[in-house]
């Protein structure tokens, strides 16, 4: 039995992470010396409270390699393998950290995949892998899903202002943009890192355009598609009804940035990833 391993940055909704028994590592939100481990500590709605109310602006803090060997050894004790799916290492070190817990069980079924993504693309592979191994799929299999998904996977986001992510140090290419930000509302690809996609003046124009690169390139094609936002619920639900009827959607997932993928795109991010329905037989019942 394989059993399936990301960290919270995935935004994976709770209800899914029982029903395919997933294990979440938090990652770790930091404000000032407090310091909140996401999902255990503190709730997404909690983390835009204080994000709206504290002087101290936010970091953030990656598990340890100690936290993913505690969290490895009790599912190889149950004789079970791992496979691991983390936040893109170009975004965080939650990757290296993996690897290093799985370096320090030296010999042990363990699988450490780079997703390339986060928040709703992360998790669309995070629930490939797992259902691929509800279908039968080995470790190996399993894996092999991720990283040919995660190549098809566009991930999409627009967001309020880029200070967050300059502050965060996660701006990466998206650095194009500043100096504009008064003028135009930016469209960002995470691609492994931030990538520039385009501007437009309006947010409303910003969420239309995000669907239009999709139409483009998926078509109708049979897709998975994840929504996520942080702290703007109006244009979530908007964008969600946007996509009603555009595609073919097998699959769609629904969630909330949380407080670590939040600290860095601030209050007002919207995310859109979509890829190829995977190719993954019906898996049984839980």
């Amino acid at each position: 039995m394989v059993t399936i391993v990301t960290d919270s940055a995935a935004n994976l909704p709770a209800p899914v992470v029982r029903e395919l028994d997933i294990t979440v590592v938090p990652l770790t939100v930091i404000f000032g010396d407090q310091s909140y481990r996401e999902g255990v500590d503190i709730t997404p709605e909690q983390f835009y409270n204080l994000l709206r109310t504290s002087p101290v602006f936010p970091s953030t803090s990656q598990p340890s390699p100690q936290d993913f060997v505690d969290v490895f050894r009790p599912i190889l004790d149950r004789g079970e393998e791992v496979l691991c799916v983390t936040i893109s290492r170009e975004l965080s070190g939650t990757y290296n950290s993996a690897v290093q817990a799985q370096a320090m069980l030296s010999g042990a079924p363990i699988t450490v995949v780079d997703s390339q993504s986060a928040s709703a693309g992360q998790a669309l592979l995070v629930v490939a892998a797992a259902r691929a191994t509800r279908a039968g799929a080995t470790r190996a299999e399993a894996a092999e899903v991720v990283r040919a998904l995660r190549q098809e996977l566009l991930l999409l986001f627009t967001l309020d202002t880029l200070e967050y992510l300059q502050r965060g140090g996660r701006i990466g290419r998206a650095s194009a943009f500043v100096g504009t930000m008064l003028r135009i509302k930016p469209i960002l690809r995470i691609q492994g890192v931030v990538e520039p996609f385009d501007r437009v003046r309006r947010r409303q124009r910003a969420l239309e355009r995000m669907i239009e690169a999709v139409t483009d390139r998926y078509g109708d094609r049979p897709v998975w598609v994840g929504l996520a936002h942080g702290d703007a619920e109006e244009e979530f639900h908007e964008l969600g009804a946007l996509l009603e009827h555009r595609f073919n959607i097998q699959y769609l997932l629904k969630t909330v940035v949380g407080p670590v993928v939040g600290a860095h795109g601030g209050p007002g991010v919207i995310g859109l990833a979509v890829m190829p329905e995977p190719d993954i037989p019906p898996s049984s019942p839980a």
